[in-house]
């Protein structure tokens, strides 16, 4: 799929932009509503003005009287002319009065400020005013109110808004330069508080590529308890789980390597030696050779089993009989050697896959037979009740058992006891696979011994369904 120019542009110029762009359009609305309520506010201004005028004249001529007569005006033109005397329009306001096609109106424009010149019959807002059939209305900036007098005079008050309006739009451009010196500072605020959070992240892109397959030493800076900083220790963690994985890979790759060496040179021996070798001789040789074969097979036979536990896809658990499974092993722990002592057997039902914790409890047995000349003890027992229920398949010995400080790396891949490293049968795997099986139910392999006494070897697995992947951390 193509990316956008958007999407190809740094993240650090993508924050930039939108915050841009989140201001600009704020600053637009701002701006747009801003105007029109200060706009609205000139336009209801002029209104209410022209409104108060027409009810003052209202007022005027039903209750006053004319000063030459002390009786009600009689005429338009003396009402106008007493009213307008009167009055001094505010700033931007005229007043006029219309007799018999002619005008009536006072001069103010002498009295300074923003007072207009008198109006020209030949103005077009004349026009407007004495022509509309309504009693009020807007003429380009111009308010204007009217009132009939006698039937064909008039009065008219008039609002001049041009200069309100102007003073908006200067206080608007005000606004608007204002404005884009904070669009700039939060542009450079973006920009620097945007590179804040792009350095960790850097950072971490440094470390990412400079890691290979032979430097996992690496590690990313945590300078923060935030969200970056979270990240920064998560990769960390990542990081420390890969190489040990790494360094496990390597180390096993050694071991084994190591551990097929001696059968490799052992079987390479005997057929070099086999046509010089005497006919008596020869079956003692192809013997051997196919010992060592057949131990060859069963280490890749067991790395096999290890790498299947390691995919993840290792049991498949199902509901299972206890009672009927420690038998079963039992039954086949006899099969092996006579030697099998069935000791304890736990009442009620688990799940699990019950070939692998047979083939684990198996070779928990075949292990303790080769260390013990006495009776080799098989058992299961239920601890705990509930969610916390567990089942425990163990494997007691009369053995020299194992020293506390060999106990931690026992169920290592490629490690043996001290009591192991006498008999060369082994490679140190059996007990990786009986910690797989047991981790891969959740659960986990265990060792109690006293050395000089023997030793129990067991798997304590959950009764209910807990299967973590494998090599989660416990």
């Amino acid at each position: 799929m193509t990316k956008s120019p958007l999407q190809r542009s740094s993240l650090r110029r993508r924050v930039v932009l939108w915050t841009t762009l989140v201001v600009l359009l704020t600053m637009g609305a701002v701006f747009v509503l801003t105007r029109s309520f200060l706009i609205g506010q000139v336009t209801d201004s002029a209104n209410a003005a022209v409104e108060q005028e027409i009810e003052e004249f209202n007022r005027f001529a039903t209750e006053a009287v004319d000063p030459h007569t002390g009786e009600p005006f009689t005429t338009s033109r003396s009402l106008f002319e007493a009213y307008l005397s009167r009055q001094i329009p505010d700033d931007e306001e005229a007043m006029v009065g219309f007799v018999d096609n002619h005008m009536i109106q006072m001069d103010y424009s002498q009295l300074g400020g923003h007072h207009p010149e008198p109006l020209a019959y030949e103005d077009p807002l004349v026009a407007e005013i004495v022509n509309s059939p309504v009693p009020s209305g807007i003429w380009k900036d111009v308010h204007w109110a009217k009132v009939t007098v006698n039937q064909d005079d008039m009065f008219a008050t008039v609002i001049y808004s041009a200069q309100d309006r102007a003073d908006v739009n200067s206080n608007l451009w005000w606004i608007a330069l204002i404005s884009f010196g904070g669009l700039l500072a939060s542009i450079v605020m973006a920009w620097l508080i945007s590179g804040q959070v792009v350095a960790p992240i850097r950072r971490l892109q440094e470390v990412a590529s400079s890691i290979n397959n032979s430097d996992l030493t690496q590690r990313v800076p945590v300078d923060s308890d935030d969200e970056i900083g979270h990240l920064a220790e998560t990769f960390n963690a990542m990081l420390d789980r890969l190489e040990l994985a790494y360094l496990e890979q390597r180390q096993f790759v050694d071991d084994a390597g190591h551990e097929l060496r001696t059968p490799i040179t052992v079987v390479r021996g005997q057929l070099e030696l086999l046509p010089t070798t005497p006919p008596e001789e020869r079956q003692r040789s192809i013997d051997l050779a196919t010992a060592e074969l057949d131990r060859m097979s069963r280490m890749v036979n067991d790395m096999l089993t290890l790498a299947i536990a390691d995919s993840g896809d290792f049991v498949k658990p199902e509901s299972v009989d206890l009672t009927e499974l420690t038998i079963e092993i039992d039954d086949k722990a006899s099969t092996i050697s006579q030697r099998a002592q069935l000791l304890e057997v736990a009442e009620g039902t688990a799940t699990l896959d019950a070939e692998r914790i047979t083939e684990a409890v198996l070779e928990l047995f075949s292990n303790a037979l080769k260390y013990s000349d006495d009776s080799v003890e098989i058992g299961s027992t239920l601890h705990g009740s509930g969610t916390d229920e567990v089942v425990r398949f163990w494997v007691r010995d009369r053995g020299q058992g194992v020293s506390k400080e060999r106990q931690a790396e026992l169920f290592d891949r490629f490690k043996r006891g001290d009591q192991y490293a006498a008999r060369p049968d082994g490679a140190g795997l059996g007990l990786s696979i009986v910690k797989a099986i047991a981790e891969a139910h959740g659960g986990r392999a265990y060792i109690e011994s006293t050395t000089g006494l023997g030793s129990i070897f067991g798997i304590e697995i959950p009764t209910k369904p807990q299967r973590p992947k494998i090599g989660d951390p416990k």
